[in-house]
């Protein structure tokens, strides 16, 4: 599957990519409503983090990366967007990812969809 989004680098220093990509959501958000975007992060190198957000449906005005997504293999976690980061403490005891697609609703709720080679 191909994913078009606009793609930033995010630091993972001391967990402060919950802040910078959150913020990084709220501008894309105003833009385009929180329910019609996703994100996917990808690249993880070292202390640091390729992320991107598109639309669900379409293309988003102006991105910058083009990414081919395996269509099969996903595993997907459904929960509160406020326990993001303990989705994550339990995704990532089974290891490293290759990529994450994320997804948030008005509701609070979030699926995260995630792929290991």
């Amino acid at each position: 599957m191909r994913f078009n989004g606009i793609s930033k680098e995010f630091s993972l220093a001391n967990e402060e990519q919950y802040d910078t990509i959150g913020a990084f959501w709220d501008e894309l958000s105003l833009l385009y409503g929180l329910e019609n975007l996703q994100g996917v992060g990808y690249c993880w190198k070292g202390n640091k983090l390729s992320y991107a957000i598109g639309l669900r449906i379409g293309d988003i005005e102006g991105y910058n990366v083009s990414l081919e997504l395996p269509d099969d293999g996903w595993e997907r976690v459904i929960g509160k967007t406020e326990n993001l980061k303990q989705i994550y403490d339990i995704i990532y005891e089974r290891g490293a990812l290759q990529f994450e697609i994320e997804t948030f609703y008005e509701t609070g709720e979030c699926e995260i969809r995630y792929y290991r080679r």
